[in-house]
């Protein structure tokens, strides 16, 4: 347990939030809306930063749990490569059963389910059955050889739930156990957008000891890998979906204390050399756009060489680089052109329904 946090703490909110969770069962079977059993209900850790992290992009912290949230009959879709890659009439069947008599010789006795990546090519493209797909299996693993194709393939929902696979390498000699440790890792994605978070780490089912043992090991992972570490922590707290938040841990401090890694400097504009259009550079920008630019002065000069010598052919094509530019110019004046007639046109619309609510009002009145 991080020095921060007491055992005891943890231990007392979690016989809490079995309290609550029963309670509210209770009540549940009165107006007959019981549904799936009360262990099965998972704890989140929550927790408040007190400064917002710099990262642009969506930082993923894994939290290694020393027992998995799954238990024995949850399903687990495992996603592999194809046997024969190459042959685009295959059939999935010898791939399938293939991978689960490996799984059967490893002694994986888990209710695993085996995907083919052909399948997930030709079944899943459209998005209600990647949705499908998504609620269909309470985690994904995948082969450690596919892994990079699939974020593309899976698509935006998978994001959103949190579902991605967990990779294994089924090359393994202790796929076993390397099944199960992948099964107890569980994945918090620190948006940088705001600053409260959570991220699951036990169930009701499991006992004190073992839910106690998972929470200490997320937050000694959250103490070493989130940007500013423990002393940005404002608050922790463990809650359920239907329980209100018990406060852990509360910090006082001022944030002025905190210090996060410093925030990547912006690129701005790369230039380059263009070979195809000799004598240009080019130019992208951070937004994506490109744009051509006469060589500079040194350069034409390096390219021109001692006074007196013949012009080098790069320079005799200035007028199909003047002839680019001049179109890129027109084309940049044409989008201003379009975008302020766009706008124009906005605020008429605007003035007009609004004046024709004044009417309205103005006749209403009368």
């Amino acid at each position: 347990m991080a020095a921060h946090v007491d055992a005891k703490l943890v231990d007392s909110a979690l016989k809490t939030l079995r309290n609550v969770e029963r309670k509210h069962r209770k009540t549940a079977a009165k107006k007959l809306l019981v549904d799936d059993d009360a262990s099965t209900e998972v704890v989140y850790l929550q927790f408040t930063l007190k400064k917002i992290p710099y990262n642009k992009e969506t930082k993923r912290i894994r939290l290694e749990l020393p027992h998995s949230l799954l238990s024995d009959t949850s399903e687990v879709c495992l996603i592999t490569g194809d046997l024969e890659p190459k042959n685009k009439r295959a059939e999935s069947e010898p791939t399938v059963d293939h991978f689960r008599e490996l799984l059967t010789a490893a002694g994986v006795s888990r209710n695993i389910e085996v995907l083919p990546l052909r399948q997930l090519r030709t079944e899943y493209t459209a998005y209600e059955a990647k949705r499908q797909l998504c609620a269909g299996y309470d985690a994904f693993l995948a082969d450690r050889t596919i892994y990079p194709v699939l974020p593309r393939l899976l698509g935006k929902v998978f994001f959103v739930k949190n579902k991605l696979p967990r990779r294994v390498d089924l090359k393994s000699k202790r796929l076993k156990h390397d099944i199960e440790r992948a099964l107890c890792v569980e994945e918090l994605l620190l948006r940088g957008e705001g600053t409260a978070s959570s991220v699951k780490v036990c169930h009701l089912g499991m006992s004190n000891k073992e839910a106690t043992e998972n929470v200490a090991a997320a937050l000694a992972t959250l103490e070493c890998s989130l940007p500013g570490g423990w002393p940005n922590l404002l608050s922790v707290h463990l809650k359920t979906a239907r329980s209100p938040a018990l406060a852990l841990h509360m910090s006082f401090g001022s944030r002025n204390e905190v210090h996060l890694p410093k925030a990547p400097e912006d690129p701005g504009t790369l230039e380059g050399d263009l070979s195809t259009v000799p004598g240009a550079r080019v130019a992208v920008k951070r937004s994506g756009e490109v744009a051509l630019r006469p060589a500079t002065k040194a350069v034409r000069r390096s390219l021109r060489g001692q006074k007196g010598e013949e012009e080098p052919e790069e320079l005799q094509h200035d007028s199909s680089l003047g002839h680019l530019l001049r179109e890129q110019a027109a084309q940049r004046k044409e989008d201003t052109r379009r975008y302020r007639s766009k706008a124009r046109t906005r605020r008429l619309l605007v003035h007009s329904a609004l004046r024709h609510k004044g009417g309205r009002k103005r006749g209403t009145t009368q």
